[in-house]
């Protein structure tokens, strides 16, 4: 059996897709965005925190890690929900990711994943074909931009999206929205383009930023990238529901 890294397993979540469910984090990603809240998440091996000794990481099997989520079956069934890969980076460990979501889909377990499409075409697909919900991040529309924000261009993310969204699987796109580093108009108005014309209707969420990693940049030994920034106010995610609301998607 394949064996992979994760860094966190998450009981009773809410927020990861249908219904409540199990969400595990793998760890390791090849993106270093400036406000990534889980800078545990990036390094692919195990990490020690600075302050307690804490352990970030540890290597599972397949097997091990489905008899860990299966207690939480109860929950699944009653509210519809299952079990969600997210990361770090879930395509960075595709072999493991693949044959993990091929148990749940035989003890017919729903499944999501939630990803940057950071990874070849292939990679991507064959990990999107073993999942039943694909919610993935659109952190930047401009190459540059995006590069200058996460260390990577967004050709083949965008390459990944145009697929995703014209193949009709259940997908979901989300806005990682930061003030003043990617919320431009002009940056609004490219994602609301690009998803119309990738799929009418496709569902937008806007992921509000948030500060509440920024201990553990500490704990690690590493500072902050983005100390003086503060999540959105009502008024400035009103304008940009406004902006993406003026193109047929549904935005939330």
């Amino acid at each position: 059996m394949t064996r992979g890294v994760i860094f966190n397993l998450a009981h009773y979540a809410v927020h990861d897709g249908p219904g409540i469910r199990t969400t595990v984090f793998l760890k390791g990603c090849p993106l270093r965005c400036v406000w990534c809240c889980s800078p545990q998440s990036q390094s692919f091996e195990p990490e020690r925190s600075l302050t307690d000794e804490k352990v970030y990481g540890r290597e599972v099997g397949v097997e091990e890690l489905f008899a860990e989520v299966w207690r939480d079956a109860p929950f699944w069934r009653r509210s519809r929900g299952g079990v969600t890969l997210s990361g770090g980076e879930v395509l960075s460990q595709p072999d493991f990711a693949v044959e993990f979501l091929g148990v749940c889909r035989a003890h017919n377990v729903h499944t999501a994943i939630e990803t940057s499409l950071f990874a070849s075409p292939e990679v991507f697909r064959r990990v999107a074909e073993a999942a039943d919900l694909i919610q993935f991040d659109v952190k930047a529309m401009d190459g540059a931009l995006h590069r200058k924000l996460t260390g990577r261009d967004n050709e083949v993310i965008l390459l990944n999206a145009v697929w995703l969204l014209q193949s009709g699987k259940d997908c979901l796109v989300r806005f990682p929205m930061v003030p003043g580093v990617n919320d431009s108009e002009e940056e609004l108005r490219a994602l609301g383009a690009f998803v119309e014309k990738c799929r009418k209707w496709a569902d937008v969420e806007i992921l509000k930023y948030h500060r509440l990693g920024v201990g553990i940049y500490g704990e690690l030994g590493r500072s902050y990238a983005l100390p003086d920034v503060q999540p959105p106010t009502e008024a400035e995610l009103a304008k940009a529901k406004e902006i993406l609301g003026g193109y047929k998607i549904n935005v939330f």
